[in-house]
């Protein structure tokens, strides 16, 4: 009986539990939709999982993750009032459903999940101590859940993601506190929730894109990024990924391919901001300085200042215009060398 009991409440993936079946389909296919683009459809899913069980906080994490990728692929903040709803409801409900099953390992998961997406979304927008409380209360969650469950592989992509930018951060932020260098430790634990994890596959490659990237391991970020658009072709998150580690590869004909594919994709939306645009143009402008087509670099420079930017977007742009100016003083003194060097006799 007892075992019936177990097999009703839980499927198994790998030797893993998961959710209950049918809420363990929807999730799969809410993460399948975020990362084929199409989040109307991945909330869809997460809906039908709140409506399966209103009490459970998995239903509004993926709701939650459905409208933060909605945020990040346009790069806004419109919906940030209903990401945050969906996070305190999985939070509340979490809370609600451990007094009564105090060991409900996937219930801890999620609202572990709820609070470090808060942290993550936060750090988009550089708001830093926000994000670091957000952060250390849901990788708190996650660390005490795998005391007792290390066999749930999926905790590591909060954990693995908390660890790194904590300690890759300490070195740029002189007010945290030192907490030791745990980057390579929190890269192994991504490593490990994309290659076994059930929910956190993909989540955990697009951390480690990132990661690797920053860590200057750009041949590894884009042989990451060609396996995962492998399967996701034309997901943007790796057409960025890609085209960043393709320019400090040095390799910027390619690079110029990936920028100008998804500067095609991003003016072609009827939701434009313009974020996305100008900040191809500035990669654009980039690469060809390096190229030494500095009336190009220029141009690509100039473009950016073709769009109408609302005053949010402007201001979280102002770094990258201050850059796209010294990169126009640096296309015109190295035209002017270039000029000189040719009439010299």
């Amino acid at each position: 009986m007892a075992v019936c009991m177990v097999l009703c409440r839980f499927s198994m993936c790998g030797g893993q539990q998961t959710l209950p079946e049918d809420m363990h389909a929807c999730a799969l296919a809410s993460i399948e939709y975020v990362y084929t683009e199409k989040f109307k459809q991945a909330e869809e899913e997460a809906r039908k999982m709140v409506d399966k069980n209103p009490q459970h906080p998995a239903g509004y994490f993926f709701w939650a993750v459905a409208i933060d990728s909605w945020m990040l692929y346009y790069q806004s903040s419109k919906r940030e009032e209903e990401f945050y709803h969906c996070c305190d409801r999985a939070i509340d409900n979490g809370e609600r459903w451990l007094s009564k099953d105090p060991n409900n390992a996937w219930v801890k998961f999620f609202m572990g999940g709820a609070d470090g997406y808060k942290g993550t979304y936060e750090s988009r927008y550089e708001r830093w101590i926000t994000s670091f409380r957000h952060g250390w209360k849901g990788v708190s969650t996650l660390m005490e859940l795998y005391k007792t469950n290390p066999n749930i592989h999926d905790i590591n992509f909060g954990v693995g993601t908390y660890h790194y930018w904590r300690s890759a951060l300490t070195k740029m932020l002189w007010w945290m506190p030192g907490v030791g260098n745990k980057c390579e430790e929190g890269i192994k634990e991504l490593y490990d929730a994309k290659n076994f994890g059930i929910y956190t596959k993909v989540p955990s490659a697009v951390s480690l894109v990132a990661i690797l990237t920053n860590e200057k391991r750009y041949e590894e970020a884009a042989k990451l990024c060609d396996e995962m658009l492998a399967k996701y072709p034309t997901t943007l998150v790796f057409c960025w990924g890609k085209a960043k580690a393709l320019f400090y590869m040095e390799r910027y004909e390619d690079a110029e391919q990936v920028y100008q594919y998804i500067l095609s994709r991003v003016e072609s939306e009827t939701i434009d901001n313009h974020y996305n645009a100008a900040l191809c143009h500035l990669w654009l402008a980039k690469i060809y300085l390096k190229m030494k087509r500095y009336t190009q670099s220029t141009a690509e420079c100039n473009r950016m200042n073709y769009y109408n930017f609302d005053d949010e977007i402007k201001k979280r742009l102002e770094k990258y215009f201050s850059e796209a100016n010294s990169i126009k003083d640096q296309a015109k003194a190295a035209s002017l060398k270039k000029q000189e060097a040719e009439f010299t006799p």
